[in-house]
């Protein structure tokens, strides 16, 4: 679950908020009173999972989310027995959204209830706009959900396995190659007391170290589109071109590995210590000459 240390709602969700009335929860949605309900028995429903919008939904979330508001839905009906009921999801300032975490209201509503009047009179365009508005939108329709069958999705997953061990064999080759480059050079250097020789061996060392931390950073991005297939989000199908999940790296045209590749376990550990001791053994041998 990914949560944000800046969402009142994602303190909900964690159980942080000491003043939140919650009335239903369970290991997918929450759901809770706002602090100011706009009427009585107002309710909102959001998921565990932090997303700003109905954009960042997986499938299997957006069915979650449906059923809660339905059984929610259910309960309020029954427990304050409305008049009617306006079950509101907004997205984005312009829409009225004011907390970045996707939540659903539900809002019991009675005649003559303190709620204002929600949708203008009239429409907001005429009927040829209406209908270039409509080719708009059914051209940007997503079909990827219509096309994809369970063994399209299996299919694909494997093909993204099969690029996540390729990221993993690289870099075991990268670790062995780099133990015998640096064998070489500073066993070289030792014999020769050069320390020109050492130097060459942090060179390369160096040089594997980012060949090895950009092959994680590959590993990652493919397991974060792995991931999203697994979930039943759109992605169009049998994509091998996932998008990095850093905007450092976005900034830098995915180029080079981030700060925390470099700091990986993976990489720091191993190819730290190789460094100082090629730096170490070179200080020596200049000195010692």
């Amino acid at each position: 679950m990914t949560t944000s240390p800046s969402c009142p709602f994602c303190a909900i969700v964690d159980g942080t908020a000491p003043r939140a009335r919650v009335l239903y929860r369970d290991e997918r949605v929450v759901a809770f009173f706002p602090l100011d309900p706009a009427t009585r028995g107002h309710t909102l429903v959001v998921p565990h999972r932090h997303v700003p919008d109905v954009r960042g939904l997986s499938r299997a979330e957006a069915h979650d989310l449906a059923e809660a508001v339905q059984r929610v839905a259910a309960t309020i009906w029954a427990g304050v027995q409305p008049q009617g009921l306006n079950i509101i999801q907004s997205n984005g300032p312009a829409a009225t959204q004011t907390v970045a975490h996707l939540h659903v209201h539900l809002v019991p509503r009675w005649d003559e209830d303190r709620m204002g009047l929600i949708w203008p009179e009239g429409a907001a365009e005429d009927d040829d706009a209406q209908d270039r508005t409509l080719l708009q939108l059914q051209a940007a329709l997503p079909t990827a959900e219509s096309t994809v069958t369970p063994e399209d999705r299996r299919q694909h997953l494997t093909l993204i396995q099969a690029v996540i061990t390729r990221m993993s064999t690289a870099s075991s080759s990268a670790k062995t190659w780099s133990l015998a480059v640096l064998t070489l050079t500073y066993g070289f250097a030792l014999n020769q007391h050069a320390a020109l020789g050492a130097l060459l061996g942090v060179a390369a060392v160096a040089i594997f170290g980012l060949l090895d931390a950009n092959y994680l950073k590959n590993e990652r991005a493919f397991r974060a589109l792995y991931d999203k297939v697994a979930r039943g989000d759109v992605v169009e199908p049998f994509a091998l071109t996932p998008a990095l999940p850093s905007s450092e790296n976005r900034r830098r045209r995915d180029y080079w590995p981030a700060w925390q590749d470099f700091r990986s376990w993976a990489i720091a550990p191993v190819y730290g210590p190789l460094l100082l001791i090629g730096l170490g053994l070179a200080t020596y041998l200049h000195f010692t000459k």
